[in-house]
């Protein structure tokens, strides 16, 4: 899960040996390391450019570690130093994505705004896990599946708590709710879901087979078939299981909260 950028300075890591950091014509600095392009604006600093290029460096190491996979093509970072010029940029109609990957490129808005909503690990694993599990995306490897782990893997359920009446049947459902509510709050309410999806799978299976199902798309094995080939059951045994498991993790907390 993550971890503090403290740990990053301490690691030293591969930035270290490989960073090559310099303000370009225009006043547009670039920092090179051995995973990411990083491209920041004249508003952003050195520092602050540093600091999401060692953070980058340091949950890759653990996420291409845990998932057995690595990046096709070195993707690009953009940092930029105005939620304006963020917003144009990625073509969006409000900020309320920290960042987002599209098309080889992970755009980040303005550092200094995620930290001060204490948002910008969170953001920056959420992403990164997005991006790289882009490659499973194009063998087969379903949406929602993907961000069960991108939300579990950024530590973002800490801050979240279960919708009100949530009863879902199908692994299809969380599609259409990933794709029909863009937006906080019941953007929240998804996330919630998401990550206590992933959790599932983790409690039930435990980690090592909740992770390496992303290596099993090839493209050509159904989502069926991979749940059976990885976990040992038909899919609709695990949807049944999944399902009664989401609904008593809303139930359990609604519970605690009014005892």
């Amino acid at each position: 899960m993550t971890r503090s950028f403290a740990l990053c300075f301490f690691l030293g890591l591969i930035v270290a040996a490989t960073v090559d950091s310099a303000r370009a014509q225009g006043g547009v600095g670039s920092i090179k390391t051995v995973h990411f392009d990083i491209q920041y604006q004249a508003g952003v600093s050195d520092d602050e450019a540093r600091r999401v290029a060692d953070y980058l460096e340091s949950d890759y190491e653990y996420l291409s570690k845990k998932l057995g996979m690595d990046f096709g093509k070195t993707p690009e970072v953009r940092l930029y130093d105005s939620g304006s010029k963020y917003i144009a940029e990625t073509r969006q109609t409000r900020s309320s994505r920290g960042a987002t990957f599209q098309r080889g490129i992970l755009h980040l808005q303005p550092v200094k705004m995620l930290e001060e909503r204490k948002e910008l690990e969170q953001t920056l694993s959420f992403e990164l896990a997005s991006a790289l599990l882009e490659n499973a995306a194009l063998k087969g490897c379903p949406r929602w599946l993907r961000e069960s782990f991108a939300v579990y893997h950024s530590g973002e359920m800490s801050d979240l708590s279960p919708p009100i009446g949530v009863k879902l049947q199908y692994f299809s459902d969380l599609d259409q709710d990933i794709q029909q509510y863009p937006d906080p709050p019941k953007r929240d309410d998804v996330h919630y879901v998401l990550g206590t999806t992933m959790r599932f799978f983790v409690e039930q299976f435990e980690a090592e087979k909740a992770f390496s199902v992303f290596k099993a798309f090839d493209g050509t094995t159904s989502l069926e078939d991979v749940f059976k080939n990885i976990f040992g059951q038909e899919f609709p045994e695990i949807e049944r299981a999944w399902a009664k498991y989401i609904l008593s993790a809303s139930e359990s907390f609604k519970k605690k909260k009014d005892g």
